[in-house]
């Protein structure tokens, strides 16, 4: 009897693994699963009807007949059949076209999920430095700073432009693509070269020694966690956070992170205000740093927080504003409105708002009156702050990963007297761009999740001068293999170096 039943738990456990296999197995080809060149012609012409007549302001940087063209182009190019991971390839690179950071191509999600569970995703966090690939990373046999030089056969000489091209950016920003690449670059390379368990790396040290080495791939939910997180001057756990506070007593200064605006209002309230005596009226600071660098954005509410914490006015940020559609079109196709799931009520909500408020109808467009977006326009205000303004100085810390919402404040914030913006040129557009009402498609055949926003704004309070680009720094600080190998945070402490200058109580 005891043996009748080991044999039977040994046949359950050997049909156990056997379907965990096929599964993993199954979980693993999905992405290279193939459509017909036709259900790619029509996922595409689906695509392209979408955006011509859903996107908020899909021609602000392309004509349509050259965007046009290029559909055309991609759909004459395309096999007899293809795969999903090639289709999103195909998809990503006329999405770029569009030169706007809020619409997305994805992977259906569960393909997505099963996609970068899977163990062939290259392992290392790089950092781009004058086009070149250095290593970002620490616990590697490819020493920190080494320079890559081929993986797995491919030359990385032109590497980065090859990967510009699938990426997504809000108008002609220099950096949102590079630091983009950076935090997915083993997600981008597995969509240009394929997946490997053991990458074939070729590097230069930085002693100059060149080496040959195999290292071992990981999972994708691995590899976007290293990228993300790990670079050696990211590897504070200020950065593991969505919002945290450090204090610098010597300098009287306070360095703010704030790493999303995806945040309940009144906690994130609470947190950014933490440091004021309500019974003084007064912060136990002198200088403040924000550290914006990978805040990617969320909920602008939360701006109208600090804005009052900061100036001790509600704020007021107008913008042109129209619409291209007065409701949700392609119904059949849409999958989500505002992170709501589709039903009824959401396509009533969406419809309802966009005919209250967007009437005059001009040209191809719908305008809406002039609109403050932190008034009650949309999801109620946030919570007002009630004490006294911080008056000292503020040091903002930008990149191109500082995007949407992060993007506006560093904008807003860089037009006050005692501010100074450090780093680099943000990702998100200084004048204008889509962004509001986001909705989510699937199209018919890939399930391939396409992203639109659905509403233009063109902000008022900003100078033509740098259209079509980002936010710049008062100080441009660019990253440098000097600064890489010595595992410096060169923008915070440029920062610091500012506030020791004029610091009054000297920094001992």
């Amino acid at each position: 009897m005891i043996t009748e039943l080991k044999s039977t738990i040994n046949k359950i456990v050997i049909v156990s693994v056997l379907a965990l296999m096929a599964t993993v197995s199954l979980f693993a080809s999905n992405s290279n699963r193939t459509i017909t060149r036709q259900e790619a012609v029509n996922d595409l012409e689906v695509y392209f009807k979408i955006i011509d007549q859903q996107h908020g302001n899909p021609y602000q940087y392309i004509s349509r007949e050259a965007f046009q063209q290029f559909v055309n182009d991609k759909i004459e190019a395309l096999p007899a059949a293809i795969s999903l991971k090639q289709f999103e390839v195909v998809l990503s690179e006329l999405n770029n076209q569009l030169l706007c950071g809020h619409t997305v191509v994805k992977m259906e999600s569960k393909l997505l999920k099963s996609t970068i569970s899977q163990t062939q995703f290259f392992p290392l966090p790089i950092k781009i430095i004058e086009g070149n690939i250095f290593v970002d990373f620490e616990q590697s046999d490819i020493p920190h700073g080494a320079q890559l030089m081929t993986i797995n056969g491919v030359n990385t000489d032109n590497l980065i432009s090859e990967l510009i091209k699938i990426t997504v950016t809000d108008g002609f920003s220099s950096t949102k693509p590079l630091r983009e690449i950076e935090s997915k670059f083993g997600y981008y390379f597995f969509l240009k070269h394929g997946a490997s368990d053991m990458f074939e790396v070729s590097y230069q040290a930085p002693n100059g020694e060149q080496k040959d080495i195999q290292i071992q791939a990981v999972s994708g939910n691995n590899m976007l966690a290293n990228n993300y997180y790990r670079p050696i001057n990211l590897s504070h756990e200020r950065y593991n956070r969505f919002t945290h506070l450090d204090a610098i007593d010597s300098l009287q200064t306070l360095i703010l992170t704030l790493n999303t605006f995806q945040a309940n209002p009144d906690w994130f309230h609470e947190k950014v205000t933490s440091r004021y005596n309500e019974d003084d009226k007064e912060f136990d600071f002198e200088n403040l740093i924000i550290d914006l660098r990978i805040n990617e954005g969320g909920d602008r509410r939360l701006l109208n927080i600090l804005y009052q914490f900061l100036t001790g006015d509600k704020l007021n940020d107008p913008s042109a504003t129209y619409t291209r559609s007065q409701n949700i079109l392609m119904e059949e196709y849409v999958s989500s409105i505002n992170g709501r799931l589709k039903s009824d009520e959401a396509f009533e909500h969406a419809n309802n708002y966009l005919q209250k408020y967007f009437k005059t109808e001009s040209e191809d467009h719908f305008e809406a009156p002039v609109l403050n977006w932190y008034d009650e326009f949309e999801g109620g205000e946030a919570k007002d702050w009630e004490g006294s303004r911080f008056d000292g100085k503020i040091y903002v810390l930008i990149s191109g990963k500082t995007f949407s919402a992060a993007a506006d404040l560093a904008r807003i914030l860089g037009q006050m007297d005692n501010v100074v913006l450090i780093g680099e040129e943000t990702g998100g557009a200084h004048v204008g761009r889509a962004a509001n009402m986001i909705v989510k498609y699937s199209l018919p055949n890939t399930q391939t999740m396409l992203q639109v926003p659905v509403i233009y704004e063109e902000f008022l309070n900003v100078t033509e001068g740098n259209k079509g680009r980002g936010t710049f720094p008062d100080y441009l600080i660019q990253p440098n293999l000097t600064d890489l190998l010595s595992k410096k945070d060169i923008v915070l402490n440029h920062a610091l170096n500012l506030i020791s200058i004029d610091n009054p109580y000297g920094s001992n």
